[in-house]
Order: C-alpha cells, then sequence, then structure tokens
C-alpha cells in the first residue's frame, strides 16, 4: 500500500531500467558494506568483554579485526558513492534530455502560458532530486536493515530491552511521520514562491535597459523585497516547523535514554537479570536504534518528497499540449499561400472574422495595419505557433496540417521583430539553422543582410561572443543576424516581422534592395507598421476589423 502510493514515481521506472549493470552493482557493495558494518559491531563487543575481563591478548586481537573490517567497509563505501553518483548523473541527464525535447515539442502557446521560474525549477533542482532517488533510498534501506539487525541482538541480550526499545523506536516514529507530512506541505510553498522570484529575477536580468532608462530601479526593487520576502517567510515557517518538530523528537529520545538509566539501574541489574557487561554493549548499540527511525523516516521522505517532484517534471514530460503535424513529406516548392474563411480568437478575443487571403509564389508582399490588429497572430498561425482546424490555411494546395514538421519548418522560416540570439559566437549563431554551412555560405549570407562589414568591424570577427540576450549587440544587427539566418536557410517562404523596426534608413534601403533580388524564387510576406514607400511591392495588405483588404500600393 505504501509504495502504491507513488504512482509518478513509479513512471521513471523506465529511466532506471536501462542501467540495472549499475544498480546491481550499486547493492552488492552497500549490503556488503552492511554486513561488514554488523561485524564491526560484533567484534567492538568482544573487544569490550576482553577489555573488562582484563584479557588484554583478546583486546589487542579483536581491535585488530575491527581495523581490518573498518578498511573494507569505508573502501566499500567509497564504492556505493562512485556508483551512486553514476547513477544519479546518466538519469539526470536522461530526464533532461526529455524535458528539453518536449518542451521543443510543446506549443508555443503553452509554453507562452508558464513562467520561466517553472522550467527553470524542475530541469534543475527537481531533476538531481529523482536522479539521486533509487541510491540515496537504497542506501538508507541497507542503513535500516543494518540497525533493525542490531534491534534482533538487543533481544538475545536482553527480551525486556528489546521491548523497551521497540517501544521507543515506535513513539519517534509517529513523531518523524508528522515532521515529513509537514514538511512536504511547507516544501510546496517553498517551490512555488521559488519560481516565482526565479521569474523575476530573470525578468530583471532580461530588462534592465527599460528599468534604467524609465528609472523605476525603486519600484522594480520594491517588487522584489516584496517577492524575495515571501519566500524567505515561507522557507523560514517550513525551518522553524522542521526544527521544532525535529526538537520535540529528540526531547523524547532523552526521556527515553533516562528511562533506560532506570529501568537498568534500578530493575534489570539488581536483579540479576543483565550484566554490566551487556549493559555496556547496549549502551553501545542504543544510537544505533534511534538510527532505525531516521533512516525509516528517511525512506519515506524520500519517497514522498521524490513523488513530489516527479509529478512536477511529469507536468512536463507527459504534457498533451504538443505540436501536431502530418504525415505529408512533400517540399514547398512553389511558395503560393492561401487562407481561406480563417477565423480565430485568442484568450476568447476574436482576432479573425471569415479572413480570406492570397499570395502568389515569386512575389514580395506587405501587410500593414494599426498595433493590436493581429499581423503577428497571422504570421503565427502560418508558423504553426498557434493551431487552427482543417481547411483554413493551405501552402501549395496542401492543407497546412497535413505537411510534416520537417517539411514545413524546412520550406518557411519567420524572422520575427525581436530576434532571439543566443550566447554564442556570431558564427555559430548563424550557422545553427544550417550545420553544414561553409563559410562563404555564411559570409554572403551576411553579405545580403547587410551586417558584414560590421561583424568584420567586431575585435574578434565572426568570432565574436554575443553576451546572454545579445546585450553587445544593437537591435539592428540582432534583426540582421536573424535575417542572415534565414538567408542562410534558403527557405521557399519567409515571413519578416517588422524588420525594419530597428534599421535606420540606410538599412532599410538596403534590405529592400536584397527582398526585391530574393523574391525571384521565394515568397516573401513582411509585416510594417508604417513605410514611407510601397512600391517595390508586388501587393500591399491593410489589416483592418478581423478582414484583410488589398490597396493601391500607390496610396
Amino acid at each position: 500500500m505504501f509504495f502504491k502510493r507513488f504512482k509518478n514515481l513509479y513512471q521513471f521506472k523506465k529511466y532506471y531500467k536501462k542501467y540495472y549493470k549499475i544498480i546491481i552493482l550499486l547493492l552488492i557493495v552497500m549490503f556488503v558494506a552492511s554486513g561488514l558494518g554488523v561485524f564491526v559491531s560484533f567484534l567492538m563487543s568482544e573487544q569490550l568483554i576482553g577489555i573488562t575481563n582484563e584479557n588484554i591478548q583478546k583486546a589487542i586481537t579483536y581491535t585488530i579485526y575491527i581495523l581490518i573490517a573498518i578498511t573494507i567497509h569505508h573502501i566499500n563505501w567509497f564504492l556505493w558513492s562512485k556508483f551512486h553518483f553514476t547513477l544519479t548523473k546518466k538519469i539526470s541527464n536522461d530526464i533532461r534530455k526529455d524535458i528539453v525535447i518536449n518542451l521543443l515539442n510543446t506549443k508555443y502557446s503553452a509554453l507562452s502560458k508558464q513562467e520561466t521560474g517553472y522550467y527553470l525549477e524542475r530541469i534543475s533542482d527537481d531533476v538531481n532530486e529523482i536522479g539521486s532517488f533509487l541510491g540515496n533510498v537504497a542506501g538508507a534501506c541497507v542503513d535500516m536493515i543494518t540497525n533493525v539487525t542490531f534491534l534482533i541482538i538487543i533481544y538475545f541480550l536482553s527480551w525486556q530491552l528489546g521491548i523497551f526499545f521497540t517501544i521507543g523506536i515506535l513513539i519517534l516514529f509517529v513523531i518523524e511521520s508528522i515532521k515529513i507530512s509537514k514538511d512536504l506541505k511547507n516544501l510546496e510553498l517553498v517551490k512555488s514562491a521559488t519560481e516565482k522570484m526565479n521569474t523575476y529575477f530573470n525578468e530583471i536580468i532580461y530588462g534592465i535597459k527599460d528599468i534604467k532608462g524609465f528609472g523605476i530601479k525603486k519600484e522594480i526593487n520594491n517588487n522584489f523585497q516584496n517577492i524575495n520576502e515571501d519566500l524567505l517567510n515561507k522557507t523560514y515557517k517550513k525551518d522553524v516547523q522542521f526544527a521544532l518538530i525535529s526538537r520535540v523528537g529528540t526531547y523524547c529520545q532523552w526521556l527515553i535514554d533516562a528511562s533506560l538509566v532506570f529501568i537498568t539501574m534500578l530493575w534489570l541489574l539488581p536483579r540479576g537479570q543483565i550484566t554490566i557487561v551487556v549493559l555496556l554493549l547496549v549502551f553501545n548499540y542504543k544510537s544505533l536504534m534511534y538510527d532505525t527511525v531516521g533512516y525509516f523516516s528517511k525512506i519515506k521522505s524520500y519517497y514522498v518528497n521524490g513523488d513530489y517532484y516527479a509529478q512536477r517534471i511529469l507536468e512536463i514530460i507527459n504534457s498533451n499540449e504538443l505540436e501536431n503535424f502530418g504525415q505529408e513529406t512533400y517540399r514547398i516548392m512553389k511558395g503560393q499561400i492561401k487562407i481561406q474563411n480563417l477565423s480565430f480568437n485568442y484568450n476568447n478575443k476574436p482576432i479573425f472574422n471569415d479572413l480570406n487571403l492570397t499570395i502568389e509564389p515569386n512575389t514580395l508582399n506587405v501587410l500593414i495595419g494599426d498595433s493590436g490588429s493581429g499581423k503577428s497572430t497571422l504570421f503565427y498561425l502560418l508558423s504553426k505557433y498557434y493551431e487552427i482546424i482543417d481547411n483554413k490555411i493551405y501552402i501549395d494546395n496542401i492543407d497546412i496540417n497535413n505537411y510534416s514538421e520537417s517539411a514545413l519548418r524546412q520550406s518557411m522560416c519567420i524572422v520575427n521583430q525581436e530576434p532571439f540570439i543566443f550566447c554564442d559566437t556570431i558564427y555559430d549563431n548563424i550557422r545553427i539553422v544550417k550545420a553544414q554551412a561553409t563559410a562563404d555560405e555564411i559570409y554572403n549570407a551576411c553579405k545580403l543582410a547587410n551586417i558584414h562589414d560590421e561583424i568584420l568591424n567586431f575585435e574578434n570577427g565572426y568570432n565574436t561572443m554575443i553576451t546572454e540576450g545579445g546585450t553587445n549587440l544593437s537591435g539592428g544587427q540582432k534583426q540582421r543576424i536573424e535575417l542572415a539566418r534565414a538567408l542562410l536557410k534558403d527557405s521557399k517562404i519567409i515571413l519578416l516581422d517588422e524588420p525594419t523596426s530597428a534599421l535606420d534608413s540606410n538599412n532599410q534601403q538596403k534590405l529592400f534592395q536584397t527582398l526585391t533580388q530574393l523574391k525571384n524564387n521565394k515568397t516573401i510576406f513582411i509585416i510594417a507598421h508604417k513605410l514611407n514607400d510601397y512600391s517595390i511591392f508586388d501587393n500591399v495588405f491593410c489589416l483592418k476589423d478581423n478582414k484583410i483588404i488589398k490597396i493601391d500600393k500607390k496610396l
């Protein structure tokens, strides 16, 4: 019944099953170490008897045996640590791989609903807990078995003391169970507060320019202090309750010790039911009796907390918010886009209503409209960031939902208004879209994006390391590096969301010259809030009142 409660943990069985050889080695060294622990205690008992009986030869002999056994015992525990760390590393690595794979396959709309702290906590601390779970439980189990063996030995020495220790252990077990239950409830609150703090701290890092620019450092700091104070209060409550219940357990342990002295000195010794040697052995073993409760509580805590961590990880790994693609592997050859009677709501707000649009291949097109009218949303639908029902969007007369992921993603790319630049070299940031690209191909893409010369002016050229968030690049440089990616990828359809928003007039003009050249074998669709000249475009569309209309580009 105890193990059936932890159905979340059970789902991680597949990760451990792969490494059964390491687990077998782990168990072998643990049981050897456990057996040696019991044997050492026996040797210490014989040593003590030799000392109390003034048998020096026996005491020396068993002292040597103890040294040999302890040496082997510690070697075994070192091997246990080695196998435990190896298993933890492999399990954690496999779980993290699955988390990242799932994230990459999760719908954009689902990802955007979660805070960054939600994912950071799960892929770090939670994964480590699950990775080390089996080793921790196995170690605690062996220790508990060892100490139960000591309890059995006590029964052989004195059945009265055996019963006494059994009752004491049960009392401590109840206290430990209460502690674990309280600690889990507080852990959930602490984890939630930690996620919130991590998210806000992440926002401070990425929003530092706006924070400084608007002079709101004081407000941001106050908000962070409130969030941090909430975390500290929840952590404080967790730690204080844990310490209080632990102290109650320790207090009860002292009462049991006092009762032990009372029972032995006033009852068992005067009646001759135990000897001084047995009494010394019992006092030698008594701390191990209390450890039995501690190890049992550890095992329960590992399972209770592990099941909680497992649930949090499974929320990502078993997410049903995954992208859906078809089986059509046909590569987009023409690049025609056709939208028929498209209606779409986002957060219960109507964005489009019976929208119709046709874009022919090898054309340069622009979509204009007021901010918030849904221009970027339309691009997200074309790119399948947002999903729609069948028979609404067609690429080369094939329903977009029928394309496989590789067929669609290889033939279409979107250049976002706020591109993401990885913390890597400029060269690798561009090459990431085409791993087999040659240096010349990368240089040519950058030349077309009008960023090549600026890259060469950096101290390390293409090997310049971009800082996190691209803070050592201007907005225009980031946009053009993103454009170079799109040009290197050489997709048939290119969607550009406000590509001129961070460009000066000179770079805008060069961009349009490049796009005019590319349209000979590509379909290019641009979002622009407002342009001075629409003459270079084949078609100008306006999104207004949830509808798209074609307008005269001369207006």
